[in-house]
């Protein structure tokens, strides 16, 4: 089995344990909400289907005056306000914030700050028609040379595969493509916990 021993930046929370599985929606942000609450919380109480359909109604926020929010563009995209005002909404501290770095990153390993990043190439355009992407996904660890590591709903667990980081439900991304996809979305992160 693969050991994240090895992994010298990596989140002390177990993360991968509360991997959900996104299936062919375009649930990654709800997903990844929910695996970062669940391990945080250290129980599963948030499941990504339930949290998808909740943050599709317009959320209700006071501050700084009372107004409604959209969370998510209903069952396509979640933008990272709306995971912050769902997480607060249930307890948990969370915020977002563009224009991260690799340092702030390596930072929130070290201090077992959960982080999940947005990434894509929500600008593409191909053969004369629309190609953008998005993604949300939980980082959990970084080892330089390789790149970094992250609890991902797009991908399945591999428990066909013991020996496999995908079978703890672990996926590695090389640094220069996760920093390449991460700036396409403004380097944003939600810092949660």
């Amino acid at each position: 089995m693969a050991d994240i021993q090895t992994i010298p930046y990596r989140m002390g929370i177990p993360l991968h344990d509360y991997h959900q599985y996104q299936g062919q929606s375009n649930d990654c942000g709800p997903t990844s909400l929910a695996i970062a609450a669940n391990a945080l919380l250290d129980e599963e109480r948030f499941e990504k289907d339930q949290v998808a359909q909740e943050m599709n109604q317009p959320g209700f926020q006071v501050w700084p005056f009372p107004h409604f929010m959209v969370r998510r563009i209903r069952n396509w995209a979640t933008f990272p306000w709306g995971i912050v005002h769902y997480l607060r909404q249930h307890g948990l501290k969370a915020r977002w914030s563009p224009f991260g770095t690799p340092g702030k990153l390596l930072r929130n390993l070290e201090d077992d700050q959960v982080t999940l990043v947005f990434v894509g190439e929500p600008w593409r355009w191909k053969d004369g028609g629309y190609d953008g992407w998005a993604h949300v996904k939980v980082l959990f660890g970084y080892q330089p040379g390789k790149g970094y590591v992250f609890v991902d709903p797009g991908y399945r667990k591999r428990t066909e595969d013991p020996e496999s980081w995908a079978a703890l439900g672990l996926f590695w991304e090389g640094e220069e493509a996760f920093l390449s996809n991460w700036r396409g979305l403004f380097r944003m992160y939600v810092d949660v916990g």
